[in-house]
């Protein structure tokens, strides 16, 4: 029997961790506290058996920062040695540890993923693998196995706190969730009911005026456990990094679960925010900021970390709500019958005035103007049946689906020029606006359909996926009568058959060899100079690699090599420059690794680096030169280490660094220096350090209340993320320091 301390408060399986740490060492358990140190309360008895831990979930908690279950990759709860696509998982210990305040943020330890747009927090844009989805309609996030659509400027943003788990698969996946780009998707869990006691509530302050404050309740509401709700809320508020910019957030997420017996789960889903502000969504010029400026007595300068270039009166403000369930029934050992349903609607109100290049008149920055009202509706439904069973001596996981998506958003919007503004000015008076016409008014609409099949056939030591999934996808937009567009309404239809084929060997010691080919179809809008839709785009992914993932041990290790390549890419028609023609292709390719692994009852690690390079093989304009915002070279180590034994007892130190190497971009067509059209130029790589510092309250008779500090860019680093183009650059993210009080009871 094994004595363990309550090291996070309030977890399902109190002693998971000391556990599997136990089990991976051989017997040696995490230290309990003297008696001194913990009242006996504070302590629990359980066998030290690692059969004794319950299954990890791959919608639930995972016990340690190593993940071990996943449902992203396959659609059903799948140990992720037997995925054949990378995946990285990042769990709730791991983001408390962390404190991200965004979910690009909670991925920056994660390889393969770049957040672009630097220190905007507005919302949760990346690139995966060299990919990034187009911006006006975001396919690449998901929740609780539900596609987040986005359109135009109307997107969710989830807040972290509400999140069990934040999962990145990278590569096509389009035979389980239809039109996505190529590089990859987020999957995130919403935190779910509870049986056991949990009530949490939390505090912060920290940098430019941070004040948060959160709740998550949990409880079973009868004895037998069959009714059970989770109650989690929060509210903030901070300057953003950008002067005269505001963030603020009010959200809540009530949850219900039913299950009359272990073969049936309905959980009813919601989640509630608004974000009167919500933060800075402009960009710099990359002279000011990637170069330096030359005032007119001569001397050089770049802008401030701070600097804001629009208007004082901008606004970005965003109200969303979403309800839905998850229903899980298992009828017998074959056949369980699952559907996710989601209602969502997202009002945008976007006001700015933004920089767009540099005039060419000494350092006059041209500025544009947008006014956008939107209202976007979502709705969503997957149905699945998973059957298990045997033909001979291979086993099934058979699951058979169709899901379905429906899209609106209607636009109200406005575009204009404004005032120019001096680069050695701050912009503080309001600026003239003007507009180029009355209001531009559409309707954008998605629908899409999707049937898909795969099988997981398993044979002694080998794993086999294959799946297949045909969808029929239908956009539109009507355009309202303006003084510069005619009514008009121009409709696409598109039709894809894609798959995917994978295979693993398992061997006894947790290594997992794997290969796989994947595809992907991304719908293109609008219409060629002849007046023809444009085809989808195609995507096509060759993946190799092996995974560690030991069964008695808190460890996930993954290496994988990947080709990619996207044809039927939007390129400029060389015909007639306003338009596009379908003939440009893109290829990625690279190499990955990550590790993450509890290497004793102290001392958590995560490591990655990925190598991504990235090329238009075929482009009318930017043949055979890198994509913008992709870095070639990315690393990252964080390592925490916890205190169980002497004064230091419940103290957690920890640390990381991460480094994103040099990236592309391009001069955009101007014709005030035509010697730059079309060129690249260079974004400088950095390096930045994170630190965090807790102390687990237990040992004061507080368990599973904690404090602790926690600082992003420690050293206070300058540096440009990225830039989409030379008139679009991006500040990073200035030092921030968190303070954290949780409190639970």
């Amino acid at each position: 029997m094994t004595r363990c301390f309550t090291v996070r408060a309030a977890q399902l399986p109190v002693c998971r961790l000391a556990i599997l740490i136990a089990a991976a060492l051989g017997g040696v358990t995490a230290p309990a506290f003297a008696a001194d140190e913990a009242k006996p309360e504070d302590t629990i008895t359980v066998s030290a058996d690692a059969a004794n831990v319950a299954q990890e979930s791959a919608w639930g908690p995972a016990p340690t920062i190593a993940a071990k279950q996943s449902a992203t990759g396959t659609k059903t709860d799948t140990p992720i040695e037997k995925v054949p696509q990378s995946i990285s998982v990042v769990t709730r210990e791991e983001m408390d540890m962390r404190q991200p305040q965004t979910v690009k943020e909670a991925l920056s330890y994660t390889p393969g993923v770049f957040a672009t747009r630097g220190s905007s927090s507005t919302y949760d844009v990346v690139s995966i693998r060299g990919f990034t989805s187009p911006s006006t309609v975001n396919t690449n996030q998901y929740l609780d196995g539900l596609r987040l659509q986005g359109n135009n400027y109307s997107e969710v943003s989830m807040d972290p706190y509400f999140l069990e788990r934040a999962e990145l698969i990278r590569g096509p996946v389009s035979v389980l969730y239809g039109n996505s780009n190529p590089g990859g998707v987020i999957s995130m869990v919403s935190k779910r009911p509870t049986t056991e006691p949990l009530r949490e509530v939390q505090f912060k302050a920290g940098s430019r005026n941070l004040w948060q404050t959160g709740f998550d309740f949990s409880d079973a509401l009868d004895d037998d456990g069959v009714f059970s709700y989770r109650l989690t809320g929060l509210a903030f508020s901070q300057d953003a990094q950008q002067d005269r910019v505001k963030s603020n957030r009010y959200a809540i997420a009530p949850s219900f679960s039913w299950r009359p017996d272990d073969k049936t789960d309905f959980t009813f889903l919601s989640n509630f925010q608004s974000d009167p502000h919500a933060g800075y969504y402009g960009w710099l010029p990359r002279t000011g900021t990637v170069v330096p400026y030359v005032d007119a007595d001569g001397h050089s300068h770049k802008l401030p970390t701070d600097y804001n270039e629009g208007d004082p009166d901008n606004k970005m403000q965003r109200r969303q709500q979403m309800v839905g369930y998850s229903f899980a029934h298992a009828f017998n050992d074959t056949f369980t019958v699952r559907q996710n349903l989601r209602y969502s609607r997202v009002h945008t109100l976007y006001r700015s005035v933004y920089g767009f290049g540099m005039t060419g008149q000494g350092n006059m920055l041209k500025r544009s103007y947008v006014r956008s009202d939107e209202d976007l509706t979502n709705f969503g439904v997957d149905t699945q049946l998973e059957s298990k069973f045997h033909t001979g001596p291979v086993a099934h996981t058979l699951l058979t689906g169709v899901d379905y998506l429906r899209s609106r958003n209607d636009v109200d919007a406005q575009y204009g020029d404004a005032d120019p503004l001096d680069l050695g000015s701050r912009g503080v008076t309001p600026s003239n606006i003007y507009p180029y016409a009355d209001k531009y008014q559409v309707v954008n609409r998605l629908e899409q359909t999707g049937l898909y099949v795969q099988d997981q056939a398993e044979w002694d030591k080998w794993v086999l996926t294959l799946g297949g999934r045909y969808d029929f996808a239908k956009s539109s937009v009507h355009t309202r009568k303006t003084s510069y567009a005619s009514a008009s309404n121009d409709i696409n239809r598109d039709e894809a058959f894609t798959w995917r084929g994978g295979l693993n060997y398992l061997f006894d010691n947790g290594v997992s060899p794997y290969f796989s080919y994947s595809e992907s179809f991304e719908p293109n809008s609008g219409r060629s100079y002849d007046g023809k839709a444009f085809d989808p785009s195609r995507g096509k992914q060759y993946e190799a690699g092996v995974k560690y993932i030991p069964k008695d041990k808190p460890v996930s290790v993954t290496a994988s090599v990947f080709q990619i390549t996207k044809d039927k890419n939007l390129t400029v028609d060389p015909r007639n420059e306003l338009y596009s023609t379908m003939g440009g292709e893109i290829r990625s390719r690279g190499f990955e690794l990550e590790a993450k692994a509890a290497l004793t009852a102290n001392i958590n690690m995560t490591a990655a680096y990925s190598y991504t390079d990235a090329e238009y093989t075929e482009d009318t304009l930017y043949n055979h030169q890198r994509p913008v915002e992709v870095p070639r070279n990315m690393a990252s180590l964080w390592m925490d280490y916890t205190f169980y034994e002497t004064a230091l007892s419940g103290l957690t130190l920890g640390a990381g660094v991460r480094y994103v190497g040099s990236s592309s971009s391009f001069y955009s067509n101007t014709y005030y220096d035509e010697s730059k059209r079309n060129k690249s130029f260079n974004v400088p790589s950095y390096t930045v350090a994170d630190a965090t510092v807790k102390y687990d309250l237990a040992r004061v008779g507080m368990p599973g209340s904690s404090v602790g500090v926690n600082v992003s860019n420690l050293f206070n680093r300058g540096y440009v993320s990225s830039c989409y183009r030379d008139y679009a650059c991006y500040w990073g993210a200035e030092r921030q320091v968190t303070a954290t009080a949780t409190f639970r009871f």
